[in-house]
């Protein structure tokens, strides 16, 4: 049986992941990714550090927010190619699932395969191709919303939680994981650097920075792919602006990636 496929006729943009959209979308540029299980197999992704570590970060901050899968309708952002979906699903119960990507083959050509791949029934899941800020489907409510490897590439991001917000049901959760973790040895190590480049303005340094350097100027984003790094208080003022007063925040063992679970405020909501 095959899985149900939708495209929206985009009226709205997710910021720079629609900026970039001509990168996420050009197959050739992704082609010895190691995502792309058509040519590659799944061998190389299962056994990738990068990969087994969002899963286990998923499986952990899962546990924490004490979520009900088997009882849960679930959105997943940016998804992608859905293997972290497929993989953590292949081995647990969910009401349905809608996954929506800016990429057109990695959602409808790439998950379809990958989920297969894991077992996971069609008949619950929904690809959705196009912007989030589009999605109407049904009016339907979700009880959780992951965001894996996402959030960073969100240039609104304060516009899509609130967004997302009114998407959530009454005990609804925002799962946010594989975020850039950045320690405070990094932040020192950067400084430094950055200092040394503005007391020597090499190659004109000092005409687009301060002496005091902000966040982003020491964790610069990237325009082409969307990825933007955002400090311990930007998060913070992003999560309170949209309505999300407390918050639970992790960082994972390997120190390279760092999680968030938002939840509505019943009173508020």
């Amino acid at each position: 049986m095959d899985f149900k496929l939708i495209s929206l006729n985009s009226q709205s943009n997710l910021g720079n992941q629609d900026l970039s959209s001509t990168y996420w979308n050009d197959e050739t540029l992704e082609k010895n990714k190691v995502f792309n299980v058509f040519d590659l197999g799944f061998e190389k992704i299962e056994t990738k550090k990068k990969y087994i570590d969002l899963l286990s970060q998923l499986k952990e901050i899962s546990e924490i927010a004490k979520v009900d899968y088997g009882q849960s309708s679930v959105l997943s952002v940016a998804s992608g190619t859905c293997w972290l979906e497929g993989q953590f699903f292949k081995e647990r119960e969910f009401k349905h699932m809608s996954c929506i990507d800016l990429s057109v083959h990695r959602i409808h050509k790439l998950a379809p395969f990958t989920l297969e791949h894991y077992g996971i029934n069609p008949k619950k899941v929904t690809l959705i191709e196009g912007s989030v800020f589009d999605l109407i489907e049904e009016d339907r409510l979700f009880d959780v919303v992951i965001l894996s490897q996402a959030f960073h590439h969100i240039d609104e991001p304060i516009r899509l939680l609130r967004f997302l917000r009114q998407k959530l049901s009454s005990n609804g959760k925002i799962l946010i994981l594989g975020e850039h973790f950045y320690s405070n040895f990094e932040y020192h190590k950067r400084s430094i650097k950055h200092f040394i480049k503005y007391l020597i303005n090499w190659k004109s340094y000092r005409w687009s920075r301060n002496f005091y350097p902000a966040w982003q100027d020491l964790f610069q984003p990237d325009f082409e792919k969307g990825d933007i790094h955002w400090s311990k208080s930007e998060y913070d003022f992003i999560f309170k602006k949209s309505g999300f007063e407390n918050y639970y925040h992790s960082i994972h063992k390997n120190q390279k990636y760092q999680a968030f679970i938002l939840e509505v405020d019943n009173e508020k909501h």
